[in-house]
């Protein structure tokens, strides 16, 4: 949601433009994470909107940072798996924009999968990347790769805090700055004060190890260690413990400075994890558990706080975002989403895909309010259809039943008219993407 009306309006086209401040977790799910997260939760879900139904596009680390900064589906972006970060073309990026368009930019946290390390990043004036790990940890810090023994969650928040505090001394010029978490990704180290802090009892949902899956393609049919589930889930849960203490010192410094009021804001996951649902305990498959992700926006004056969106959105959408409230920025290719908080528009579907080299298991989908429709590849080809899923998500959230797989065509679908939609939308480009 925005803020409306003529003072709003104003206040958007108003002089000087905003800092901007992403912040990244990897594998956090939507739901069952940010109990762990109060003062996450204070800052961006009391102070800005949340948006309860926003997806990973790709549920796949690296592919979906490249969606982020490039604001395009995987299918244009190039970045198909977690190897081939090297597809992204960096001229194309959201930090690349700002920079050239007089913005101080920084990046502090993991970086994309398979980055060498002794090759700096582009489009930054400061940073400190990683590629994974918790402690310790490898990075390229401002060209120099070193080893640092220190909590790497605790570190890179150091250097966020140091970053807002160095621009002060340049405080007419507007900062980007991007913070980005391995946790709660494995091996999900918890910090040490944190190793033994309990966490919130675990609900399983209904589709919790599904029990029938013969409406499945047989490539998910496998089926989760509950005790393994729950280990996870809580190495996990306390990992983010130390996200919470990262988001805390940036807005206490942000507030410390007088920033807090002129920063766009954004925290979200690159994909979410499976704990259990369909017997799944991993990403990479097209149901909820992996696609959806956490999603918050907040901006002072322009985003309603305390507002929740049920709009569609997507990890493609956050450079759209970020390019609508600065403006003025030279996007050199279209960008595939659309912006959070300009003109509210309301997709009536998403699509969802997973592009792998040859030999592997691809898939797309067709994701709206109320139903769910996924095509699975023949590894060969990946055009093909090999298997079909419908689900109706009013009558059946938790997509147990695929009813295309339940025997009845009286319930089925029209699969015509969904592929032929679905085969348009895997070539989208800009403007014609949903």
């Amino acid at each position: 949601m925005i803020a409306t009306g003529p003072e709003a309006a104003s206040a958007l086209h108003g002089p000087g433009r905003p800092n901007v401040l992403l912040i990244m977790t990897d594998d956090q799910r939507a739901e069952g994470t940010m109990e762990v997260l109060p003062q996450t939760r204070s800052w961006f879900e009391t102070g800005g909107t949340t948006f309860t139904q926003a997806f990973a596009t790709t549920p796949a680390c690296c592919p979906s940072r490249a969606s982020v900064f490039s604001g395009r589906y995987v299918h244009n972006h190039g970045v198909r798996t977690n190897d081939s970060s090297q597809a992204l073309d960096q001229r194309f990026t959201i930090q690349e924009y700002l920079k050239q368009s007089g913005y101080r930019t920084g990046y502090f946290g993991k970086y994309m999968n398979a980055w060498n390390l002794f090759r700096n990043p582009s489009s930054y004036d400061d940073w400190s990347i990683t590629i994974a790990g918790y402690s310790p940890i490898r990075v390229n810090e401002n060209g120099i790769v070193k080893a640092v023994s220190q909590y790497a969650t605790s570190y890179f928040k150091d250097n966020a805090i140091r970053f807002i505090q160095e621009a002060e001394a340049q405080d007419a010029t507007p900062w980007f700055m991007q913070v980005a978490t391995t946790a709660p990704h494995a091996p999900s180290t918890p910090e040490p004060q944190y190793a033994n802090a309990p966490v919130p009892p675990f609900s399983p949902p209904p589709n919790y190890l599904e029990a029938d899956k013969r409406d499945k393609p047989v490539v998910f049919a496998n089926s989760a260690d509950p005790a393994g589930i729950e280990s996870t889930r809580v190495r996990q849960l306390r990992t983010l413990m130390s996200v919470d203490d990262l988001v805390a010192g940036v807005f206490s410094t942000l507030q410390a400075t007088g920033e807090e009021s002129s920063t766009l804001a954004i925290f979200m996951s690159d994909n979410g994890f499976q704990w259990g649902e369909h017997g799944l305990a991993s990403k990479g498959d097209p149901y909820d558990g992996s696609t959806r992700i956490p999603m918050y926006v907040r901006w002072p004056g322009h985003v309603v706080p305390g507002a929740t969106d049920a709009r569609l959105a997507a990890n493609i959408d956050v450079a759209p975002t970020i390019a609508g409230a600065v403006g003025g920025l030279g996007v050199g290719v279209p960008m595939d989403g659309r912006s959070m908080i300009a003109a509210p528009q309301t997709r009536s579907r998403l699509l969802l895909e997973s592009l792998v080299p040859a030999g592997g298991q691809a898939w797309s989908a067709l994701r709206t309010a109320t139903s769910h429709y996924i095509e699975n590849y023949d590894p060969a080809d990946h055009q093909s259809i090999r298997f079909r899923e419908y689900y109706d998500l009013t009558a059946d959230p938790w997509e147990l039943e695929n009813l295309l797989g339940d025997g009845n065509a009286a319930n089925d679908p029209s699969t015509a008219a969904l592929s032929a939609q679905l085969a348009a939308d895997r070539g989208c480009v800009g403007s014609s993407c949903p």
